[in-house]
Parts: structure tokens; C-alpha cells; sequence
């Protein structure tokens, strides 16, 4: 009886590893799950847009003409962002200026962007949150 108490016992200890290692190791796109639940109307009445804004980049001799979507996570931060654009522009350009011309080459160089200015941009509302930030428009000479 003892020698089937360690083995069922082994048997649990061993699901419980799998079970935590696989919890850990799949990534999990909380994100994704939020954007999805998102309908058009919400989406398009707690997100902004930014101007058509042209900045040099960190690379000498090279500028970048960006536009940027904003989602927030609710209409008084959309509402605060709206009075804040000062600073949102700041943020953009800060962003934006801070990499070189090579560093925004291709489709990791938009997603590495729209990281960075999600980052910033939780420094500028006090209230709320940034749910995503997609480029809209994006030239570099």
C-alpha cells in the first residue's frame, strides 16, 4: 500500500510541475484579449490621433514624418489627453528623435516605436492608461 501512495503522489507532484512550467512558459497576449473586446464605436471614441509630426532622427542628416493612433483606456483619459496634446506632441518627438534612421527600418523598427511611445506617453496622464499606440503614418528620408 505504501510502495502506491508514493507513486500517486509522485504522479500529482509531477502534473503540478508540468502544469506551473506551462503557465509559465506560454506567452500570454493579455493585449490582444483586450483590443479584441474593444467594438469600432469604443475604439474610435477613446482614442486620438496625433498631427502629421516631422522630426529629425538620432542618425545625422536624416528626419522621420510620423502620425501616430492613440487607444486609451477610457474617455476621461481620451478627455485629458485632448487638453494635454502639448505634451503628447513632446512625447512623440522625443520618442521618435531618440532613433536612428537604421534602428526603424522595417516592421520590428514601427513595433519597437510604438513600445517606446506607449512607455512614454503612461508618463504624461494622470489618468488612465495607454492601451496601444499604432503608427499611421511613417517616412523616413
Amino acid at each position: 500500500m505504501g510502495k502506491t501512495i508514493k507513486i500517486i503522489v509522485a504522479f500529482i507532484v509531477l502534473v503540478a510541475i508540468g502544469g506551473g512550467a506551462y503557465f509559465y512558459f506560454v506567452p500570454k497576449d493579455d493585449k490582444a484579449e483586450e483590443h479584441k473586446s474593444h467594438s469600432a464605436e469604443e475604439i474610435a471614441e477613446m482614442s486620438i490621433d496625433t498631427d502629421v509630426i516631422t522630426t529629425n532622427l538620432a542618425s545625422a542628416g536624416n528626419f522621420g514624418i510620423v502620425q501616430f493612433n492613440i487607444l486609451l483606456s477610457d474617455k476621461e483619459t481620451k478627455e485629458e489627453a485632448e487638453k494635454r496634446t502639448a505634451e503628447v506632441r513632446a512625447a512623440v518627438i522625443s520618442t521618435v528623435a531618440s532613433f536612428t534612421k537604421d534602428e526603424l527600418v522595417g516592421e520590428s523598427g514601427i513595433k519597437m516605436i510604438e513600445e517606446e511611445l506607449i512607455g512614454r506617453l503612461a508618463e504624461v496622464f494622470e489618468k488612465g492608461t495607454v492601451e496601444r499606440v499604432l503608427v499611421t503614418e511613417f517616412k523616413m528620408q
